[in-house]
């Protein structure tokens, strides 16, 4: 775990261990595993799986709750061990990143040997790409005269997406890189969908004036509804 990461994430740990004893695991996915984590910019992902995550139980995690807000961190996914097991349709998108990218904190590994559904999957990704492209669009026609306005909500949104794209990859049975960059690059040529616009805001991440041209926000939204085409139409096995 990166010493950046660490600071913030092992006094959550050894609280929460505190609580919920030796019998909870704790897995860092998303940037952190991947050691793209920029400090200030980027969320730092936690899963948390615990026997069992009552009201008393939750109430207790409050304190090491607290530690990472403080931090300004969102709290863990919290989820019981009997929901876990059955959570792949729903979480597809998460589990397939964890598969690939994943670094086990506490306890025994609760990814290890789950699999995902290639329809789960299709379909998750559908309904947040869609969901983002409405957003997008929201956007631009708020801000199209406003690079400042425009690059900051590029910013805020092109790990997520990207995320999508990544777990797009994994569909179609490509190998999906470990940098973000990579990815993008592997995403654009698998999917044919031109990604440079999206790659180009996730190079922003952390300037100081995050201005983004008016075109470059136009090709992240062609990008996106691009991407919703190909998952709209994908079968196993097909495109």
């Amino acid at each position: 775990m990166e010493e950046t990461i660490g600071r913030i994430v092992t006094p959550f740990l050894e609280s929460a261990g505190q609580e919920l004893g030796g019998g909870f695991a704790a897995v860092l996915y998303g940037s952190g595993a991947r050691g793209e984590y920029l400090a200030g910019v980027s969320d730092i992902n936690l899963l948390v799986v615990s026997q069992s995550l009552g009201p008393e139980t939750l109430r207790r995690l409050s304190g090491a709750l607290q530690g990472l807000w403080r931090q300004h961190q969102r709290p863990p996914l919290l989820v019981d061990r009997a929901e876990w097991e059955r959570a792949t349709d729903v979480f597809p998108i998460e589990i397939t990143d964890m598969l690939r990218n994943r670094e086990v904190l506490r306890g025994e590994d609760p990814v290890k040997g789950l699999t995902v559904d290639p329809a789960d999957l299709r379909r998750m990704l559908e309904h947040e790409l869609r969901g983002k492209l409405l957003r997008l669009r929201q956007i631009y026609a708020l801000h199209s005269a406003d690079p400042r306005a425009l690059g900051e909500a590029g910013v805020h949104t092109a790990a997520s997406v990207a995320a999508l794209f990544r777990a797009a990859l994994a569909l179609h049975g490509r190998e999906v890189p470990r940098s973000t960059p990579a990815c993008l690059t592997a995403a654009g040529t698998a999917l044919g969908i031109p990604t440079s616009p999206l790659a180009d805001l996730w190079r922003l991440r952390g300037a100081k004036d995050p201005a983004c041209p008016p075109a470059t926000f136009e090709g992240y939204l062609s990008a996106v509804a691009a991407a919703v085409r190909v998952i709209d139409q994908f079968t196993p096995g097909g495109n």
